[in-house]
């Protein structure tokens, strides 16, 4: 029998569903009528000059919303009734019985479809045109990784299991923003992460403070510390916190509460992931808020900061946006643990020179492989509803050249960059007024095959420019691209939840999992070709808000999930562990 992987999910609850219609500007706030962000950001909407409200549903019972978000909402500032007052957390958790499995797959696959534009250099499309999703491009030059974990090792059904539940915080702050937590964002990369057996993550609390927490696996109870020196003033839940590791000298590193921002960036003493016992978790161990990373640069209008561990460990990379919704740019920044330092790569991605801006849905290397892989929509206003199409492109020297699906290199970070009109890019047609939002994720098989989750209407609806409307009505998409170039695509069959967003996670088997709002848990089968999407667990189904975030690193040494979710209506943010096959 092969081995189980567990996944962990680390799930915030509200009282009720409803009302996170996207934070950022992806697709207007979720719920919200006016404010920064309305259309498109996180869940949907950045700032709302211009951009339509997005989502009317509203945030859990008991609390005022703020930042033009859906009225209900949660408390701001005070915890709710029966959370703890200062970031607390519980040790332990209930171990609670096994997912149930089975269900019928549904939803369709589409492979291929009609190339339009780029170059195709061994793309082999197949199949036929489908009505709103267009395949396009060729095959990608270059090898793949070998196999390892996250590789098709076999014909092995999926299946879930749920080892535990802990609870990591008792006082997460639960102000409702663009229809969502601060705690909980699809685009925080990473929420929660592992390295030398330990866990890591983070949370605003109840006094907007960051509190850091850890456990060691598998059972260990969770460590905290709060940093007081630096306080939170945003009701904006674009302003969550990012957390990256630099194996090469175990430092812990974090980007928080940014939404158009200076930079608040800190770092940890070398050896504290790599050898925990070396230095206290406590604040001590960490540097000062710094707003630069080279040469004291002062970095400004930065949202969306993505940490990124290179394959080796020696180095980290750190991605963000640098602008606004409909009108900014992509950078990134290389930490070199032998020189504990940061330098610039550069500009990779051009949207101001055209007044629009790409939403990553993230970038992530091939298992043990140099490549890097990133995937994105292009958003032209700042509302969310001019969110469209699938675009690629992957590098083999950490970030430095760019290569289209083809194969071509289209960009130099620093000095000539990816735009919309980049040819070969754009991988899927998928066009304006579709209900598609920003953001969803991307994760990379140990074969070097690609995997975007994404939501949007299904090809039977119209076109719908409410994007509110759109959104129910849509549905999730699993998009794939074979290590010859080739994308493909099946429907899950699962609507969405206004503008929250999933994740997918690997099994060893080259199984995928996707972690949806709601916590509902589906999987499709390497062997089947990804056509099989069937529900495997959806007995936590009306507990949680806010995306649900998944620990990637973890999957990459064992097939455990861990899921992070904040409840509903609710301080308290779980850890849930699955394993999975």
């Amino acid at each position: 029998m092969p081995s189980r992987r567990t996944l962990t999910l680390l799930l915030v609850i509200p009282t009720l569903m409803g009302g996170c219609s996207g934070h950022d500007e992806s697709g207007g706030s979720r719920g919200s009528t006016g404010g920064q962000d309305t259309t498109g950001g996180i869940g949907g909407g950045e700032p709302a000059t211009g951009g339509d409200p997005i989502g009317s549903g509203g945030a859990p019972a008991g609390g005022t919303t703020t930042g033009g978000t859906p009225s209900g909402g949660a408390q701001a500032g005070g915890s709710p009734t029966g959370g703890a007052t200062s970031g607390g957390t519980t040790t332990g958790g209930t171990v609670t019985g096994g997912a149930s499995m089975g269900g019928t797959p549904t939803g369709g696959t589409t492979t291929g479809g009609m190339p339009t534009g780029g170059s195709a250099t061994g793309g082999i499309t197949t199949a036929g045109t489908e009505t709103g999703g267009v395949a396009i491009g060729g095959a990608n030059s270059g090898g793949a990784a070998g196999s390892a974990t996250g590789g098709s090792s076999g014909d092995v059904d999926p299946s879930i299991v749920k080892q535990q539940e802990t609870f990591i915080a008792l006082s997460g702050l639960t102000i409702v923003s663009y229809g969502g937590y601060l705690n909980g964002e699809s685009f925080q990369q990473d929420g929660i992460l592992t390295q030398g057996g330990y866990q890591y993550s983070a949370f605003w609390n109840t006094n907007r403070q960051v509190v850091m927490v850890r456990r060691r696996l598998p059972d260990g109870s969770w460590e905290k510390f709060d940093f007081t020196d630096y306080t939170n003033a945003e009701d904006d839940a674009h302003n969550t916190i990012s957390l990256g590791i630099c194996p090469g000298d175990g430092t812990l590193h974090l980007a928080f509460d940014h939404h158009d921002s200076t930079l608040h960036y800190r770092r940890s003493v070398p050896g504290l992931t790599t050898d925990p016992e070396s230095a206290a978790w406590a604040a001590s161990s960490f540097t000062s808020v710094a707003n630069s990373l080279v040469d004291g640069a002062t970095l400004s209008a930065l949202t969306y900061p993505r940490f990124v561990t290179e394959p080796g460990g020696n180095k980290l990379l750190l991605a963000a946006r640098i602008g606004q919704s409909g009108n900014g740019n992509e950078l990134l920044w290389e930490y070199d643990s032998g020189q504990q330092a940061w330098t610039e790569v550069g500009q990779f991605i051009d949207g101001v020179t055209d007044s629009v801006n790409a939403y990553l849905h993230g970038l992530a290397y091939t298992r043990d492989d140099e490549r890097l892989h990133v995937a994105w929509c292009w958003r032209d206003t700042p509302d969310a509803t001019t969110n469209h199409d699938l675009y690629y492109a992957s590098s083999d020297d950490h970030g430095r050249t760019w290569r289209n699906n083809a194969g071509d290199v289209i960009a130099t970070s620093g000095s000539s960059f990816i735009t919309q009109a980049t040819p070969g890019a754009r991988v899927w047609n998928i066009g304006q007024n579709r209900g598609l939002i920003n953001q969803e994720h991307l994760t990379v098989g140990a074969d070097g095959t690609v995997h975007v989750l994404l939501s949007h209407l299904p090809d039977s609806e119209p076109d719908d420019s409410d994007f509110t409307s759109a959104r129910t009505k849509s549905e999730f998409f699993h998009y794939w691209r074979d290590p010859d170039g080739t994308w493909s695509r099946s429907e899950l069959g699962l609507p969405v939840i206004q503008n929250f967003r999933g994740s997918l996670a690997m099994a060893s088997s080259g199984n995928v999992y996707a972690v949806l709002p709601d916590l509902r848990i589906a999987a499709a089968s390497a062997s089947s070709g990804y056509t099989d999407w069937t529900p495997l667990d959806t007995t936590d189904s009306g507990r949680f808000f806010s995306d649900p975030l998944i620990d990637t690193s973890r999957l990459q040494t064992e097939d455990v999930l861990t899921v992070y979710y904040p409840e509903a209506g609710s301080p308290n943010i779980v850890a849930l562990d699955y394993d999975i096959r």
